[in-house]
């Protein structure tokens, strides 16, 4: 099992949540596919620690939980990894965590040793915005506690750079839609949910054949 953690970018239906239902087309990324078939269930599964507008600090609060699957003293990162017990989390977050990158490295580094004390392997996903963050600092961040940590980085902020408008919709905080998931058309990684989803399975693919070996 593997969860998702953080904020509007990763809601429900445009992120992963496909490869659980289909249909899809993987064109040149079916070596992907037994990863898909391995980790079958989570791609859309609802995580408590997904929610619009989610922040690092916001992960430990529990007036930020579910109620009504959540204990009273429960904020939404702990919730989820008692309800799913996974092995691995992306952890995307960052887009709402103000202008002091100083702030949020120490909730982030709060986030990764709970993930760590949990036996869950943290993959830190960088952000395509500059929403309140306009030379990049928190992506920084981001870079220097998996450095750090040695962790798993999924910098989508590098493939980002690559699509029109960072694959930005007019708001320039969230990701252009690309519903059809098919891999095997030019187009598909010049969207940006298109890139999002098809890196975030090559950064799981890479963490599950490293766990293998």
């Amino acid at each position: 099992m593997f969860v998702k953690v953080g904020d509007s970018i990763i809601e429900p239906p445009h992120f992963l949540d496909r490869f659980d239902s289909g249909p899809y087309t993987l064109g040149p990324y079916t070596y992907l596919q037994p990863t898909i078939n391995y980790y079958l269930g989570s791609f859309a599964r609802p995580s408590m620690a997904v929610k619009r507008g989610m922040s690092a600090w916001a992960l430990f609060d529990p007036l930020w939980a579910d109620h009504n699957k959540c204990l009273s003293n429960e904020g939404p990162l702990e919730c989820e990894f008692r309800l799913s017990k996974p092995s691995v989390a992306f952890i995307r977050i960052g887009s709402n965590d103000g202008s002091d990158p100083a702030t949020f490295g120490k909730m982030m580094r709060k986030v990764l040793d709970y993930c760590i004390e949990q036996g869950v392997i943290p993959i830190i996903g960088t952000k395509a915005d500059r929403f309140q963050d306009p030379d990049g600092g928190r992506n920084r961040v981001l870079r220097q506690l998996a450095a750090e940590y040695s962790l798993p980085l999924w910098d989508f902020d590098l493939v980002a750079q690559t699509i029109p408008n960072n694959g930005l919709e007019t708001d320039n905080v969230h990701l252009n839609i690309y519903w059809l998931h098919d891999y095997s058309l030019s187009g598909a990684t010049y969207r940006g949910h298109g890139a999002h989803s098809i890196t975030a399975l090559i950064a799981l693919d890479q963490v599950w054949k490293t766990l293998g070996d």
